[in-house]
């Protein structure tokens, strides 16, 4: 693959969570020092993520992003200007909560409000994530039976004697279901994804697809990678994604970010 070689602008799309920052929440010095020398290099850097800009952590607010792509494109920021945001309404948010419920489904719900969780739910994941978002002032709600209940999104793991085949074809032509780890199922509004949000930040910014880099490392993050003209998947990715990508960089805590964009020629 060639290495930019040129002062033409390139757009950089990140995912966050196994990309920017390890299991544990930190960005490695080297992905520090990787994203200020792209910026200075004069390329436009995105966050791409599946959460909220709401749940975004303080430090990956910090970066100097240009933008964020968030909740798998139901939410695009440019310069903390909303370009786009999809929200369920309370009355839909409430029908997809029972008809979870009713399946057996443990569910965590993500809007720009807050997060909901509700504290019949047993999943321990769902908990830990609950528990972290809270510690990160992310607005925490344990009843989902409250009268602003909505969502944007959410993720929802099989309880004990769980249906999650019926609950998934109830609303077959509404969401999307991305099967992630740990039994669990990320859940949009089918049409959105990430890749949604990175045409429009092209559009906006008149960068065609072959100046485009995307990063990331999970199932969820295909949209992004088959959408970019060039590709990175981190090394932590799972092995049978590694064919999506155009280039396999060492894993995130390895100084992978930094090695990729040093391999294209993307540094200052």
């Amino acid at each position: 693959m060639a290495r930019v070689n040129d002062l033409k602008k390139k757009i950089l799309f990140f995912d966050v969570d196994g990309t920017i920052v390890t299991g544990d929440h930190v960005i490695p010095a080297s992905a520090r020092r990787a994203l200020a020398e792209a910026i200075d290099a004069g390329h436009i850097l995105f966050v791409n993520t599946g959460r909220p800009y709401l749940h975004v952590e303080p430090q990956i607010k910090a970066l100097p992003m240009s933008g964020f792509i968030c909740s798998l494109g139901g939410h695009i920021l440019f310069h903390g200007e909303d370009l786009f945001h999809f929200s369920f309404s309370p009355e839909e948010s409430r029908g997809i909560r029972d008809a979870g419920y009713a399946c057996g489904m443990d569910i965590l719900f993500e809007s720009e409000s807050g997060v909901w969780f509700d504290r019949r739910c047993r999943n321990g994941h769902g908990k830990r994530e609950f528990a972290w978002l809270r510690s990160i002032g992310v607005p925490a709600f344990d009843d989902t039976f409250r009268e602003e209940f909505a969502f944007d999104k959410f993720v929802c793991w099989p309880g004990e004697n769980a249906d999650p085949d019926r609950f998934q074809s109830l609303f077959r032509e509404r969401l999307t279901f991305i099967p992630r780890e740990d039994s669990m199922r990320e859940v949009v509004l089918r049409g959105l994804s990430k890749a949604d949000g990175m045409l429009m930040a092209m559009e906006r910014l008149g960068i065609p697809r072959e100046d485009t880099f995307a990063f990331g490392d999970g199932a969820n993050d295909l949209p992004m990678l088959r959408t970019a003209g060039t590709s990175v998947l981190m090394g932590n990715a799972p092995e049978e994604l590694w064919c999506e990508a155009d280039y396999i960089a060492p894993a995130v805590w390895e100084d992978g970010l930094y090695h990729a964009m040093d391999h294209f020629g993307l540094l200052k």
